[in-house]
């Protein structure tokens, strides 16, 4: 089931690619260097209970071997962001991982929806 299938304009994915690379600092930079096409190039997020989709990317926050720990909305300055964080339940590898997820104009109500949503399936499941 997919809670939200969004796209964005070249501007709106400019905007979250430098506030990205401006937080992760000057080897982010550098790889946005050598790797431009692949980040010059506008994916459709789709956002499931288990996964999301960034293009053909995939990463599991949901699933036998990862569990939701907290989601967050915030505004980073002309973009929203949703922020999931997860942890591996491999007891070997306490790894925890984040995903950032840039909200297009106009879906911020949504995005609430599916935090929500994905809050009240973590519940469920502890």
């Amino acid at each position: 089931m997919i809670l939200a299938h969004w796209t964005y304009s070249k501007q709106e994915w400019n905007a979250f690619v430098r506030s990205e690379r401006k937080q992760k600092g000057i080897i982010y930079y550098m790889m946005y260097l050598l790797f431009s096409t692949a980040y010059k190039k506008i994916p459709e997020v789709k956002i499931t209970p288990e996964l999301v989709c960034i293009g053909a990317n995939q990463q599991y926050f949901s699933s036998g071997r990862h569990y939701l720990t907290q989601i967050n909305i915030r505004e980073e300055g002309i973009i929203n962001i949703i922020e999931i964080a997860y942890q591996c339940t491999n007891a070997s590898a306490k790894k925890r991982g984040e995903i950032i997820i840039p909200v297009p104009k106009g879906k911020l109500r949504e995005a609430f929806e599916v935090e929500e949503r994905l809050l009240s399936d973590a519940a469920l499941c502890q």
